[in-house]
């Protein structure tokens, strides 16, 4: 095929699809169809983007535009291809690189997937090699004031993927079963469903992949914190390890280390819900637990906790004491000693600073605790651990 072949095709092909192309040169040159439009400045976005390995696709909302270069008798000439209206937008015209297009006269209207098979079929007939779905690169633009276009393609490009690829039916069950095998601490089933997950759930929540899964890891980072909750962890360990996972997003900079760092997150989750001996109570229990660890800073009461689970004070203390083996009351003194422990190594906070922070009634209250617990009056504690404690 030589340049006039080209040519020929391409006008062929406009007059069968009413989509419009425009052949350059190396330069940027505009060499067919002929036209007199003083468009080098704005075309040159264009192929700046373009690289030899991919086709640059753009959703403009109201129109799409996509771009190519090939090889032709030793020459490099790039190929755009558009504006193709975008099915279900009502507007009858468009502007692009200045000028205005009208539909049905100038050009057509399809979908994303009908315009990628037309990209395919004239990639294929100019750089004589067809294309891979991977090679096909979307770039997404809306306009001011026009948000929700972007949202409304995405809605519906996702459900017609969920549609054709039958598969993704199953990932709700996926996860399901992905979240039950942490719970149940099998590492080797967890890594089962992970294999298949990647496998099938192929929906993207952005047209890069490195920034859609990291879109994916966060989501599935909050199910999981919300679930560890539920299964006993303490609040302020579940959101720590949410966090320091969340903030490593940063040090991620390719899809394998993301979908390792993914597996990787799952593992820390099933140590840190089965470290703690919550993980088989009761949602009442697990309720009292994490109430009392993220409120140690204050009074908490026996009336308090049956106000937040709605339970009688009879039921939920005999509850607590029959799966707890311990009473409510001295759960919460050892809690609060635990803490009193962290204040006392790693602050300079007196006695009485640190019962009073603790909510105890008095500092010989909080002293009389300390010793009944731990065996040993707050300063002996700190004179164990320091050879010279503070007073």
């Amino acid at each position: 095929m030589n340049i006039e072949s080209i040519k020929l095709a391409m006008d062929l092909l406009y007059r069968k699809y009413l989509i419009p192309m425009i052949l350059l040169d190396e330069n940027g040159t505009w060499l067919h169809p002929e036209s007199s439009w003083q468009t080098k400045k704005p075309i040159s976005h264009y192929l700046e983007a373009t690289d030899e390995q991919s086709v640059t696709l753009y959703h403009f909302g109201k129109y799409m535009l996509g771009c190519f270069q090939f090889q032709l008798e030793g020459q490099r000439f790039y190929l755009m291809v558009g504006p193709c209206g975008v099915i279900g937008t009502p507007e009858n015209s468009c502007v692009f690189l200045g000028h205005e297009y009208h539909y049905n006269i100038h050009y057509s209207k399809e979908d994303k997937y009908s315009f990628e098979e037309y990209i395919q079929l004239v990639h294929t007939l100019f750089a004589n090699q067809p294309l891979t779905q991977e090679q096909l690169r979307w770039h997404y633009q809306t306009e001011p004031g026009n948000r929700s276009i972007q949202t409304d393609f995405n809605l519906e490009a996702n459900l017609y993927d969920r549609r054709v690829h039958e598969s993704t039916f199953d990932s709700y069950h996926f996860e399901l079963r992905y979240l039950d095998y942490i719970k149940r601490n099998e590492p080797e089933k967890v890594a089962w469903v992970f294999k298949k997950m990647k496998e099938t759930y192929s929906v993207s929540l952005s047209p890069f992949e490195l920034e859609g899964l990291k879109l994916k890891f966060s989501a599935f980072v909050a199910v999981v914190t919300r679930m560890s909750i539920d299964e006993g962890v303490p609040v302020n360990q579940a959101f720590g390890l949410s966090d320091s996972l969340i903030q490593g997003l940063i040090y991620i900079h390719t899809a394998d280390e993301c979908l390792r760092y993914i597996k990787e997150a799952t593992y820390r989750f099933m140590e840190l819900l089965h470290s703690y001996p919550f993980a088989q109570k009761s949602l009442l229990v697990k309720t009292i637990v994490n109430y009392i660890d993220g409120h140690l800073y204050e009074k908490i009461t026996i009336d308090d906790l049956a106000d937040i689970t709605q339970k009688h004070k009879t039921h939920l203390c005999s509850q607590f004491k029959k799966e707890m083996d311990k009473t409510i009351h001295n759960y919460i003194q050892e809690k609060k000693i635990a803490e009193a422990k962290h204040l006392l190594l790693f602050t300079d906070h007196s006695y009485e600073k640190i019962s009073t922070l603790l909510a105890f009634s008095s500092q010989s209250h909080f002293i009389q605790s300390f010793k009944k617990i731990t065996g040993t009056t707050p300063k002996e504690f700190k004179n164990i651990h320091y050879a010279h404690a503070l007073s």
